[in-house]
């Protein structure tokens, strides 16, 4: 809700566009990798109390988004700028690991601001 109300202000201010979303706000995806998370450093966003629909969503949803991490235990959803996750960019935390191009597509529509 919070990063909705941001994208308002900034629009509003910056005269541009707003982004209205429909439907429930999920979207359908494919676990890339599971129980392995790239490095914290390269989490651009975090987001807590989602279900992995709601984090597949989020990735979707952000042009800077190329993968998601979500962390089942925390209900924890970290968005990331990189679409692999390997040996050399992850750490011990555990995620499920999901790719922005293996996600289905959601419905955004961006309108004028009147």
């Amino acid at each position: 809700m919070m990063w909705v109300l941001t994208v308002m202000c900034i629009a509003l201010v910056c005269n541009t566009i707003e982004v209205e979303c429909k439907g429930s706000e999920d979207a359908d995806f494919k676990v890339f990798r599971f129980n392995q998370c790239p490095l914290a450093n390269l989490r651009i966003h975090l987001r807590f109390n989602l279900t992995p629909r709601q984090c597949a969503y989020e990735c979707a949803v952000r042009a800077s988004c190329k993968g998601a991490g979500y962390s089942p235990g925390f209900k924890s959803c970290e968005i990331f700028d990189v679409d692999e996750v390997n040996s050399s960019n992850s750490d011990d935390r555990l995620c499920n690991f999901i790719r922005k191009s293996d996600i289905s597509a959601v419905e955004v529509n961006t309108l004028p601001i009147s």
